[in-house]
């Protein structure tokens, strides 16, 4: 749907009720085109949880799609209080009745959390078993401070970290600042750095910025060496043989072998 509207949606959840609406605004579909490319997968979710769709045709009027399987066919439905036709509407918008609210509030959280670039959700770990009965999870053994949910089995560990919100990242700086965790997020961080792929090196940055002026982290970066201390003054000690994965991710290898060993914290080079 995303694709073919060239639109990412807008997703709504009652805040006491069974319904989610997912809302695409700003876009104009004929009705036959969206019925030939969707009304059979809108049918097959019918099943499971009744969902229709709303749009505003020109005379301002609002317009209902909905499906009805008889006798082993599916019939697509146009519905108006004028009852007249119209082949075009303006805006689309999903209608979603969930069989419970623990489900309502699952699937919401789903459709929220999820990165329409990647077709990856991060989620908390509060809505596994949701996940787990859809058959959503990409990796049910992995040990990430993320539930990551998709549609996708050949997503990659890299879309995976592309997925996650920038507060998200701070939580995966946290859990080893502050908590000594160590979640998986680190291992597949660590591999993109030392192979030089990470794409969004910067917003790890930034992330870890934060982190640590949540945490009251203090640097004492000067030419040839540098201190990290934490909130309670003590000084923290990184090597370059560290073997931890949230270590090899805070700490590069040294930059050449013919310079004194100089260590590249991941956010040093940005700090004064």
């Amino acid at each position: 749907m995303n694709s073919w509207l060239g639109e990412v949606p807008v997703v709504h959840g009652s805040l006491q009720g069974k319904t989610i609406y997912v809302l695409y605004q700003n876009v104009v579909f004929y009705i036959e085109d969206f019925w030939e490319s969707f009304g059979l997968n809108m049918a097959a979710i019918h099943r499971a949880w009744p969902v229709c769709v709303f749009g505003t045709a020109k005379n301002q009027e609002t317009v209902r799609l909905s499906t009805e399987v008889e006798d082993g066919s599916v019939q697509f439905i146009q519905q108006s209080i004028s009852g007249r036709s119209t082949d075009s509407l303006v805006t689309l918008c999903f209608q979603i009745e969930c069989p419970e609210e623990e489900t309502t509030k699952s699937l919401c959280h789903l459709l929220t959390a999820m990165n329409w670039h990647t077709d990856i959700a991060a989620m908390a770990w509060t809505d596994v078993d949701f996940l787990r009965a859809q058959d959503l999870i990409l990796d049910p053994n992995a040990r990430g401070l993320f539930c990551y949910v998709g549609a996708d089995p050949d997503a990659t560990h890299s879309d995976c970290l592309l997925s996650l919100s920038f507060a998200q990242r701070i939580a995966v700086w946290n859990a080893f600042l502050r908590d000594g965790f160590e979640p998986i997020e680190f291992d597949w961080l660590a591999d993109e750095i030392s192979e030089n792929s990470i794409s969004d090196r910067m917003e790890w940055e930034l992330a870890l910025r934060e982190a640590m002026e949540q945490l009251h982290f203090r640097v004492v970066n000067q030419e040839k060496s540098f201190e990290l201390f934490d909130g309670a003054g003590r000084r923290l000690y990184f090597g370059a043989d560290c073997r931890r994965a949230a270590e090899r991710a805070l700490i590069r290898d040294p930059i050449s072998s013919q310079l004194p060993v100089k260590f590249d914290f991941f956010l040093f080079h940005a700090l004064p």
